[in-house]
């Protein structure tokens, strides 16, 4: 089976799980998120740091309840700086830099995301299967916003 690069069709199915997830992020819709995501025991959701590995359904929802508190809901903007993906059979994967926007107790900010994933083709539909994502820490953040 020959893989598939820049195929304007798994393109838009990937934008199209990328913005569900978005939207049901953005609305703290923690059963909204967790539909997007496979229900194999094994799905994986990483961040950047140690202790940021969470598998299975219980420790995904979790890291997302964290993650609700860190901004309010229905403020966030996301915009793709960068996405590239293809596929395989049932299998699928994406890499995207995304730049976040959103209100934190009346505060704006902005962060920029790398992330990478796994889809994986279940009853039909595309779900998440393995999700990374990493960010700059806070004095990197400020470096790569500085005059140069």
């Amino acid at each position: 089976m020959s893989v598939k690069k820049g195929d304007p069709k798994i393109m838009g199915d990937v934008k199209a799980v990328l913005e569900r997830h978005n939207k049901a992020f953005n609305d703290q819709d923690l059963k909204g998120v967790m539909t997007i995501y496979a229900s194999d025991p094994n799905t994986v959701l990483m961040g950047t740091g140690p202790g940021e590995a969470y598998v299975g359904d219980e420790a995904i929802g979790g890291a997302y309840d964290q993650f609700f508190s860190r901004f309010d809901a229905k403020t966030l903007e996301f915009s793709y700086d960068w996405i590239l993906a293809a596929s395989m059979g049932n299998f699928a994967w994406f890499a995207v830099t995304t730049t976040i926007a959103g209100t934190v107790k009346t505060e704006k900010r902005e962060r920029v995301f790398n992330m990478t994933g796994t889809l994986m083709k279940e009853k039909g539909k595309w779900r998440i299967l393995g999700m990374h994502f990493s960010r700059l820490g806070a004095e990197q953040q400020a470096a790569a916003e500085s005059p140069k």
